[in-house]
């Protein structure tokens, strides 16, 4: 049987991510131990990093997976990596039960995204944010953004969407019509603050 989603569960949802885009783009603090995140219910070293990961577990989501991945920060020259910040660098959230009545306009014009482009891996921009559905027959439909400059913006945010299609073949009575919100990956882009990467599209 289908979980049904509340409104309580999607306003929580809502404030989550625009709490993270908060942290990761306009780097407002970020407190593993009082976050609306919920309760950090563990926290171990990040793989290929001197940062960590951290997982949470919120009461009005207990099954979503939620994680804030934080690493040292890229621009730091010293070689002491002891004494280096620690800066959020991934936000990942995976939604359980699966997230109907948020559609993708909602999260772009909440968060805000721009439209009609996403930045690669080497920093190029790419028409679209449509990057289809693989494989098809999953219905898992991915889309591509850069998160909008805002006044209180401090760094370039990459955004992936990623929704569950209707699935047309699927006659049950309760069964979704409307794409429902599965993930949402945030990422800090420091491409355009290392060395040696001057050739990429703007902020």
């Amino acid at each position: 049987m289908r979980q049904t989603v509340t409104d309580t569960q999607r306003a929580m949802a809502l404030t989550i991510l625009t709490t993270a885009i908060a942290i990761l783009r306009d780097d407002q603090p970020f407190d593993p131990a009082n976050t609306v995140f919920g309760r950090n219910l563990f926290t171990e070293p990040a793989l290929g990093s001197a940062g960590n990961e951290y997982s949470f577990e919120n009461p009005v989501l207990p099954a979503t997976q939620i994680t804030l991945l934080t690493e040292i920060d890229p621009t730091n020259s010293s070689a002491n990596h002891q004494k280096a910040k620690a800066v959020p660098m991934v936000f990942t959230i995976l939604f359980s039960p699966l997230m109907t009545g948020i559609a993708r306009s909602t999260l772009e014009d909440l968060l805000p995204l721009d439209i009609g482009y996403w930045i690669d891996g080497d920093g190029n921009r790419r028409s679209g944010n449509d990057m289809g559905t693989a494989p098809p027959q999953v219905l898992l439909h991915h889309y591509r953004y850069r998160a909008s400059i805002q006044p209180t913006s401090r760094f370039p945010v990459d955004v992936e969407l990623v929704f569950g299609d209707p699935d047309p073949q699927d006659v049950a009575e309760n069964a979704p019509r409307t794409p429902v919100l599965m993930d949402v990956i945030l990422t800090r882009d420091y491409f355009k603050l290392t060395p040696n990467r001057t050739n990429r599209a703007p902020f």
